[in-house]
């Protein structure tokens, strides 16, 4: 499962959109390049590019940082909050 996420930055240095504080954190999400563009709109966003981003770094972050406490998808219409345990335990699919 793959999802779209805001980024800035190049290669590894890439920052992701994310919202909450340093301590609880989530990384906003799109399911989709047009729910992106929508959610882009909506957050009128500048100077982030669109990243296809795999699931799997979601659960090793929900693993290994415990700062990080989960996802949101699609922000802008769902607003779905995915946590770190549903993510770890794959309860969200």
């Amino acid at each position: 499962m793959k999802f779209i996420c805001p980024a800035i930055g190049e290669g590894h240095e890439k920052d992701f959109l994310v919202t909450g504080s340093p301590e609880d954190f989530r990384i906003i999400v799109f399911s989709s390049l047009e729910e992106y563009e929508k959610g882009f709109e909506y957050l009128k966003l500048r100077d982030y590019e669109p990243c296809e981003v795999s699931i799997d770094l979601f659960k090793e972050l929900a693993k290994n940082d415990d700062e990080f406490s989960g996802i949101v998808l699609d922000i802008h219409s769902k607003n779905k909050v995915i946590s770190k345990k549903e993510l770890q335990e794959e309860l969200f699919i």
